[in-house]
């Protein structure tokens, strides 16, 4: 599977993209980090009214486009006429056609409830292969045990480790002040890939990488491919 030969070999994910660059969770965002060597991009999901898939990290679009519109309260109708700057809304299956399995994704379940609507577009754009879901919440990765590869995400010590492997998942991503040596070690005994997030200086890729992460997830791959060759592939 792709998205365990790109971890094996330490990794770079672009964090909803490249926003040093692009407005995050774009189709521009991820065309551009995988054209600057992403080796796997992150996306969030949302669900609109009328149950279309799209990438977001914030239910509001007020962050991100300059507007007080609820995602989730909203139909694809409505959200497909808005853009900021040429940027706009792009729905999952768009998303997951421009990548093509060139890279691996992420795809990050921000409500539980929204899970099997994700495995059914990943099994319908016969992208399992190259995509693992992830989410902090356990409840999202449990109906997809089996189906789709998953990865627990978590930000509070002590940490998730345990958790993540018995709900089957093949990686954790804990926040970068979690990924310890101590817990890179544990993480590693029990055969689970340890994906840090979000890092922005070189710095503390470097000492990540050379505790034993498997991937750092960063909003610049550019900025840390440049300052990392010596440790990236």
């Amino acid at each position: 599977m792709l998205i365990l030969e790109k971890l094996s070999k330490r990794a770079l994910v672009g964090h909803r993209g490249i926003p040093a660059k692009e407005l995050e969770n774009t189709l521009q965002s991820i065309h551009r980090a995988i054209e600057l060597g992403a080796d796997i991009v992150e996306v969030d999901i949302q669900r609109t009214e009328d149950g279309v898939l799209v990438l977001s990290h914030d239910e509001n679009l007020k962050r991100t486009f300059g507007l007080d519109v609820n995602i989730r309260e909203a139909s694809w109708e409505e959200l497909a006429k808005i853009s900021k700057d040429g940027y706009r809304l792009a729905r999952l299956e768009e998303a997951l056609e421009l990548v093509g399995g060139k890279v691996g994704v992420f795809l990050e379940v921000k409500h539980p409830e929204d899970a099997d609507a994700v495995r059914e577009v990943v099994e319908g754009a016969k992208a399992k292969d190259w995509i693992a879901v992830i989410s902090f919440y356990p409840e999202a990765l449990e109906p997809l045990k089996g189906r789709l590869m998953t990865g627990l995400v978590y930000a509070k010590p002590p940490g998730s480790i345990p958790e993540a492997k018995k709900l089957g998942c093949s990686l954790v991503l804990p926040k970068y002040s979690l990924a310890t040596q101590r817990a890179i070690d544990f993480a590693h005994r029990l055969k689970l890939f340890v994906v840090a997030w979000t890092v922005n200086e070189p710095k503390k890729a470097e000492e990540l990488f050379k505790r034993g992460a498997d991937a750092i997830a960063t909003d610049d791959v550019l900025l840390l491919k440049k300052s990392l060759t010596h440790l990236l592939p």
